[in-house]
């Protein structure tokens, strides 16, 4: 495991248009976390989380400042080498599932897996025991639609984690989950993200379950403000 921190941004500033019509969603934000580290990003909706995730994660560019992904700084990068940045060393977990509908949920975490290089054996161990771990022993042969919406998250968990990265990015990964499903996957979702010793960065607006993690940030004004 690296030593240096799974993300760093650096005076980050993130500005959508032009001219009069263009809108700071924040403005000169600085952030570190390391491995072991689960960070809740609390703010509302419109609050600029979802930005923040997305610059974290390589999807967009900031418009100042820079981004590190385990000391690579990623921020000047072509589009191909973030593209490779983001397959091997980024995990992401969506409020919605998004898995692939025809594929089994072992195929689901194989293939980020395959995408990268594994071969099909070591990518069946790896998927297996990540579903296992997240019990879902019995349901790897099932497809998406033949499973719960706790199931189906829990799988997109294990393929977010398949390719071992250092920073895993999550948003509302269980905000469309009923209360108790929603405690069952946010339990298990920890678990497994301290077994695996990576960095992760949670948006949220469950302060309860912000609590949980080892440090809150708040996203407000445009600003992130230690909890």
């Amino acid at each position: 495991m690296s030593l240096k921190p799974a993300l760093e941004l650096r005076h980050v500033t993130r500005t959508y248009g032009k001219g009069e019509t263009a809108l700071t969603v924040f403005r000169d934000q600085s952030l570190t976390i390391r491995a072991g580290e689960v960070v809740a990003l609390i703010g509302q909706s419109g609050s600029g989380k979802s930005s923040l995730l997305h610059m974290a994660g390589l999807l967009e560019r900031p418009t100042t400042g820079e981004v590190l992904i385990a000391g690579q700084n990623c921020t000047r990068m072509d589009d191909a080498a973030r593209t490779r940045v983001r397959r091997i060393g980024i995990g992401f977990v969506y409020q919605f599932h998004h898995l692939l509908p025809e594929f089994t949920a072992l195929e689901n975490v194989m293939m980020p897996q395959l995408i990268a290089g594994a071969s099909d054996r070591s990518a069946k161990v790896r998927a297996t025991d990540l579903l296992g771990r997240l019990g879902l022993k019995h349901r790897m042969l099932h497809r998406p639609a033949e499973m719960s919406g706790g199931e189906q998250q829990r799988v997109a968990i294990a393929r977010a984690l398949a390719n071992r990265p250092l920073l895993l990015l999550a948003d509302e990964p269980t905000g469309n989950l009923d209360p108790g499903t929603a405690e069952l996957v946010h339990h298990e979702f920890m678990r497994l993200i301290h077994e695996e010793g990576l960095g992760a960065l949670i948006a949220t607006h469950n302060i309860e379950l912000g609590r949980r993690m080892t440090r809150m940030v708040h996203m407000t004004g445009g600003q992130l403000v230690d909890a």
